[in-house]
């Protein structure tokens, strides 16, 4: 990098913390961020909880963030569909706080037992055989067929929790049609937002996340340095398109690449 940038964008999940514990040297990082006169923010794939849950999450950890520095895909999805009412009536296979978030940006929702114009796929640990049933039913039956994230599993110390990807791919293998657009990381949409919200150019900007398919893609469509974290020794996949611009074993490593030391 040839200067300092202005702007950190953070995953949550597997990058900062790993559950409810925080990744060695998170805190640490992020507040010398902060002293240097650069801006943090956090972006998570995870549609389950609620921006103040994840402000109040990393505060508890020692870790400072307000509200309006974190983006989830469930408050992007919503205001999406807010901007772009032609969607019509949403069925949602998805979790409370998704409703929440919908309900609060006004986007008509329907149930098991109406038709929709549009069917919106994101993480759900509520998932029954009556909600993959209407979704499926509703996509056959033309209706629009969207997501909140593309993440086959969420990170947990435990080994993991089938995520929206692992939903789509049984829709999409059920209905012989494909996920029209998604909504959360890697999606141009997201890289458009923040650097929109941020009033900031892109190469003004780093990206830090440990997953490549998500993360290091969004950064590098938008026009992002980006940082991957290589937590597992993960090796890069041969013909990957877009490639991180550093690679570290962990978060704390970061100042080595931002500050020479």
């Amino acid at each position: 990098m040839k200067e300092i940038p202005k702007v950190f964008i953070f995953d949550l999940d597997g990058t900062i913390y790993l559950g409810d514990i925080p990744l060695p040297g998170a805190g640490d990082v992020l507040k010398r961020i902060r002293d240097n006169g650069s801006k943090v923010h956090f972006v998570t794939n995870n549609p389950r909880f609620s921006r103040e849950f994840y402000a109040r999450k990393l505060n508890d950890m020692g870790i400072e963030a307000v509200v309006n520095e974190i983006v989830t895909s469930a408050w992007l999805t919503a205001n999406f569909l807010k901007k772009n009412p032609s969607y019509g009536k949403v069925y949602m296979v998805g979790e409370r706080q998704l409703k929440s978030e919908l309900e609060y940006a006004g986007v008509p929702l329907v149930n098991e037992r109406e038709k929709a114009d549009t069917v919106l796929v994101s993480f759900d640990t509520t998932l029954s055989y009556e909600k993959l049933q209407h979704a499926f039913l509703n996509i056959k039956n033309d209706a629009r067929f969207i997501a909140t994230n593309p993440d086959p599993v969420c990170p947990t110390p435990d080994g993991g929790l089938v995520d929206a990807g692992a939903i789509i791919a049984a829709l999409e293998a059920a209905t012989g049609r494909k996920v029209e657009k998604v909504i959360g990381k890697p999606s141009p949409l997201l890289g458009k937002l923040l650097l929109d919200e941020l009033a900031v150019e892109a190469e003004k900007c780093v990206l830090v996340g440990d997953r490549l398919h998500t993360d290091i893609k969004l950064g590098k469509q938008a026009g992002m340095y980006t940082v991957w974290i290589r937590a597992h020794n993960e090796a890069i996949p041969p013909g990957l398109e877009y490639l991180p611009d550093f690679i570290v074993k962990s978060v704390a490593e970061l100042p080595s690449i931002i500050y020479g030391k």
